[in-house]
């Protein structure tokens, strides 16, 4: 390949392959190399991306056609989507056509339209029964009840609950929409969990009171920094203690206990146990996802949105951490949360341990 091509190719920022008749990677432009680091020259181009979709445009070009192209869902930190364009390249030199392979990330637009999709389709099922409800509170205010004193206030406070529900829920799908727009760049800040832990546990000692829940901390502030954001940590520890408190059931102890890395490893592990009912192990698959709820009912009824744990499972994701989560029913339940010890240099993709 000419040395003018090969600038031109360089100087782009999509990441670049060309692959010879015999389907190894001839050429690998700077994008490329530093997207894909295991890249190599001479190597098979089915040996670093398998994807069966990408594989068969190339043959196709490989074959004769002189363009193609193939939408790609590649495994990187997290599932990422490319448009895959493809063309043939002809050398005086050679007797068989090349191929050269651009990959744009695509990821942005599909993850706009099915997260405009989903929150219209969220939003409409979940603010339907309160503003049902509502309806139907003013309709009564405006008939029979209005002059009712009892009545009007305790509908007002039902009406008041309705609407109180109606923004968390709105609140929490803009935090979620928020996250997942962000995940893919890591916070890089040295952050306090010592710090974090106590104050959130300080702020629901009087919630684990109500609920004749004990509180008990194991751990201490020797703890190392972890690479975070601050306040979205506050948010995931938040987020798991209170829902322990909420469902472990009067008289239960909620444990917040902290894990040092095991040998050879780059996560430290929070862990939030409690002594509840616990959950039925086929439903752990499916807690972090969106509006999933065990109990509808019950989850309603203490002020749960649903989106909770997905708003964790994304925090998390960005954090390049992960949540593991444990359960035996009659025996409570754990959420062991992961996350990386600060490092100066950039961490890698989460390893589970």
């Amino acid at each position: 390949m000419k040395k003018s091509v090969r600038y031109i190719l360089n100087g782009l920022t999509l990441p670049v392959f060309v692959v010879d008749p015999n389907r190894k990677i001839s050429f690998i432009n700077k994008s490329a190399k530093m997207r894909y680091t295991e890249a190599y020259s001479g190597q098979l181009f089915s040996e670093l991306i398998s994807s069966k979709k990408c594989i068969d445009a190339l043959e196709t070009v490989l074959n004769g056609e002189p363009n193609a192209t193939a939408n790609v869902i590649l495994q990187e930190v997290v599932p990422t989507s490319f448009r895959v364009s493809l063309s043939r390249l002809d050398a005086d030199s050679e007797p068989l056509p090349s191929c050269v392979l651009s990959f744009e990330d695509v990821s942005h637009i599909q993850e706009a339209e099915q997260m405009r999709h989903d929150f219209v389709a969220n939003v409409s099922h979940e603010l339907r029964s309160p503003l049902t409800a509502l309806s139907g509170f003013v309709e009564t205010l405006q008939g029979n009840a209005a002059n009712d004193k009892e009545a009007r206030e305790r509908f007002l406070e039902m009406m008041s609950n309705e609407a109180d529900r109606m923004a968390r829920l709105i609140g929490d799908l803009l935090s979620l929409s928020k996250l997942q727009a962000s995940e893919r760049v890591a916070p890089t800040e040295q952050v306090d969990l010592f710090k974090i832990l106590s104050s959130v546990s300080s702020s629901l000692s009087g919630l684990a009171e109500r609920n004749s829940i004990k509180l008990k901390l194991n751990f201490s502030n020797f703890m190392p920094l972890v690479t975070g954001n601050a306040d979205e940590l506050t948010q995931v520890f938040q987020n798991l203690i209170e829902n322990a408190i909420k469902y472990s059931g009067n008289g239960s102890v909620v444990s917040v206990s902290f894990k040092p890395p095991k040998e050879g490893k780059s996560h430290l592990c929070i862990s939030i146990e409690d002594t509840g009912e616990g959950i039925d192990p086929t439903q752990i698959p499916r807690l972090t996802e969106r509006f999933y709820r065990v109990d509808k009912g019950r989850s309603r009824a203490q002020g749960g949105t649903g989106l909770g744990l997905a708003i964790v499972k994304h925090i998390l994701i960005r954090h390049r951490g992960w949540l593991k989560i444990s359960s035996q029913l009659g025996k409570g339940s754990i959420f062991a949360v992961y996350l990386p010890i600060f490092a100066e240099k950039k961490l890698s993709q989460a390893t589970p341990a």
